[in-house]
């Protein structure tokens, strides 16, 4: 035995709960050796024996539902159980998080989208499933409930691009793919301090695209179209059935912030204090974790007392702070804000994707107020505090809160299904002197239409008159109608697509019209 043993090697460390997916995916026969020959890691094996226990608890409280998750813990598992209830339309109002010693326990109260208990057979189904790996194609629960192309399986090709913002890029982006013979089927746009990140979902013909010619061609024009060096990010994968655009935005423009924060931030800006709770020096900014971002954040999309009008009153400044005790070596991250949806799963995206693991953590939300407060410790290097490395986690966790935000008149348009729909509108809102600072778009299997949400501001930065955005959506056929009516207008055949400018609660300096004062931002 063990001259069989000789020559198998341990595998060096943790794999993150997406690879381990994959890998197993690929081990039909449970063998205890990866096909490279290293012993499996013992979480993996445990796993087989002691699968992962979710427990649905809806007499616990009548006001919410209680899920209780334990398991072998590996990195990347609490993002996937976020994520989850995101995509489902969960609301998370308390959590507790506990992963010591290789195991994890973790307890979520959640709530459906109206603040009822999650009653709906379909999602309690697939939060029982949501850890499964051993589940495939069909069998798989869909997150999406609204008949898009994720809950049919659809075969897509995925483009993930970041890079500089520019005004019309992405109407120059989805013309190139359009002219290429790519229908997008749903896209995804994030802008934030000048920087720019897409997911854009595409087929050709009905299939992902195979031609890798062509794919090499669109790689090369793409990567110059989104830095003018050639240095823009472009990824091209195939994906079956949910694209999952928000996770992915959240790594490109984790990416994009941290390649500006390393180019302004050459030296340590976090100053030692004294934290009398954990006994020992803490690491926090002089004031607040906020005034030290101000000059990382002193970019385009800033807040100011001038910008802020254009933004929802949902969007505020989070504080954040980071503790540090000797004692077991934790960071400790304390976040206080606006309680939102999708906060937490921002946050954990972040510490994830900047490989931090979560050892406790709490999670409260109290009467539109957020707190939460995490136990971590870079996965790689040393627990000890890093001034720099926190100055860092900090400013990148704000800009993860923050850019939920955008600026912006909101419009929604719903059009039939058609090959160029989304290049043909966006290069109508380009030619009009508009600029699109956050998008989303759906493609509706069954009923053969597709949803459209923008946030439009002015070319110049100003404003946009609410007059001039419906001119440039009549101009390709185009019909306003009453929010919540695009679908059944759209759907008439009456006219090529409606559209509604959805009711947001402005600033009082802002009335829908362009006379408020301008200002510069960048703006796809």
């Amino acid at each position: 035995m063990n001259l069989l043993l000789r020559n198998v090697h341990k595998s060096p460390s943790l794999i993150a709960f997406s690879d381990y997916r994959e890998s197993e995916a690929h081990n039909d026969l449970q063998t205890s050796v990866s096909d490279s020959g290293e012993l499996l890691e013992y979480e993996t094996l445990e796993l087989r024996v002691h699968p992962p226990n979710i427990d649905i608890d809806n007499e616990y409280d009548p006001s919410c539902t209680l899920i209780t998750l334990d398991s072998a813990n590996r990195p990347g598992t609490l993002v996937e159980v976020v994520q989850h209830f995101t995509e489902l339309g969960l609301n998370v109002r308390r959590a507790r998080i506990s992963s010591d010693g290789g195991w994890f326990v973790d307890v979520f109260e959640v709530t459906d989208s109206d603040g009822s208990q999650v009653t709906s057979n379909r999602k309690l189904a697939s939060i029982k499933q949501m850890l499964n790996i051993h589940l495939c194609g069909q069998e798989v629960p869909a997150c999406n409930a609204d008949e898009t192309d994720d809950q049919h399986r659809i075969v897509t090709t995925v483009f993930e691009l970041a890079g500089e913002d520019q005004s019309g890029l992405l109407a120059d982006v989805t013309h190139l793919l359009t002219t290429n013979g790519c229908d997008v089927r749903s896209a995804a746009v994030w802008t934030f301090k000048n920087r720019v990140a897409f997911v854009l979902s595409v087929t050709d013909k009905g299939q992902p695209v195979r031609d890798g010619i062509k794919l090499q061609r669109l790689k090369q024009l793409l990567r110059t179209m989104m830095d003018k060096h050639g240095n823009g990010v472009v990824n091209i994968k195939t994906v079956q059935g949910e694209v999952h655009h928000d996770r992915r935005l959240h790594v490109l423009m984790l990416r994009e912030e941290e390649m500006q924060w390393e180019q302004g931030h050459s030296k340590p800006r976090y100053h030692m204090r004294w934290n009398s709770s954990l006994g020992e020096a803490a690491a926090s900014p002089t004031d607040s974790a906020g005034s030290m971002h101000a000059e990382y954040m002193n970019l385009p999309d800033a807040d100011s007392d001038q910008l802020s009008i254009f933004r929802s009153p949902k969007h505020s400044r989070p504080d954040v702070s980071i503790t540090h005790s000797s004692m077991n070596g934790y960071w400790l991250v304390t976040i206080k804000c606006k309680d939102r949806t999708k906060l937490l799963f921002d946050t954990v995206c972040t510490l994830a994707d900047m490989d931090y693991d979560v050892f406790h953590a709490t999670i409260d939300s109290i009467k539109g107020a957020a707190m939460q407060e995490y136990y971590i410790r870079p996965r790689l290097g040393k627990p000890e505090l890093d001034e720099l490395k926190a100055a860092k986690l900090a400013a990148m966790m704000e800009s993860s809160i923050q850019r939920r935000f955008p600026r912006g008149l909101k419009v929604h348009v719903h059009s039939v299904d058609r090959f160029g729909c989304l290049a043909a509108l966006t290069d109508v809102l380009k030619q009009g002197g508009l600029a699109v600072t956050r998008a989303k778009v759906k493609t509706f299997a069954v009923n053969q239409s597709s949803g459209h949400t923008f946030y439009v501001m002015d070319a110049t930065g100003a404003p946009p008159d609410k007059d001039k955005v419906e001119q440039a959506c009549k101009q390709i056929g185009g019909h306003l109608v009453e929010v919540g009516e695009e679908a059944r207008s759209a759907s008439s055949g009456q006219h090529r697509f409606s559209f509604s400018f959805l009711n947001r609660q402005w600033h009082k300096g802002w009335n829908g019209d362009s006379s408020s004062p301008s200002s510069s931002h960048g703006s796809v």
